[in-house]
C-alpha cells in the first residue's frame, strides 16, 4: 500500500445522482473517489453504506491503482465503475 495515499473512513451518497463518493487523502491533499450507482438501484444511504463498506477493500484497491496512475477527470476526482 502506498503511504502517501490514505482513505478515510467517510462516505456521501447523493440519491439525485446516484453518486457515491469516498475519500483518499494524497500527499496531503483530498481526493474524491467516485462511484455512479445507477445501474445498483441504491434507494438510500444506509443502503449505500452497506453497499461499499461490503466492496471497501476493492474500490480503495481500484482507486489507489487509478491515483497512482493520475487518472484523475477534469475536476480532479477518481472514477470508478460499480462492481457487482
Amino acid at each position: 500500500m502506498n503511504q502517501a495515499i490514505q482513505f478515510i473512513d467517510r462516505i456521501e451518497f447523493n440519491e439525485q445522482t446516484q453518486l457515491l463518493t469516498f475519500f483518499a487523502q494524497v500527499s496531503g491533499l483530498m481526493v474524491e473517489c467516485i462511484i455512479d450507482t445507477h445501474s445498483l438501484a441504491i434507494s438510500d444511504n444506509a443502503a449505500a453504506k452497506l453497499y461499499f463498506e461490503s466492496l471497501r477493500f476493492d474500490y480503495e484497491e481500484l482507486a489507489e491503482q487509478l491515483i497512482e496512475d493520475e487518472e484523475y477527470n477534469s475536476a480532479g476526482q477518481i472514477e470508478i465503475k460499480a462492481l457487482n
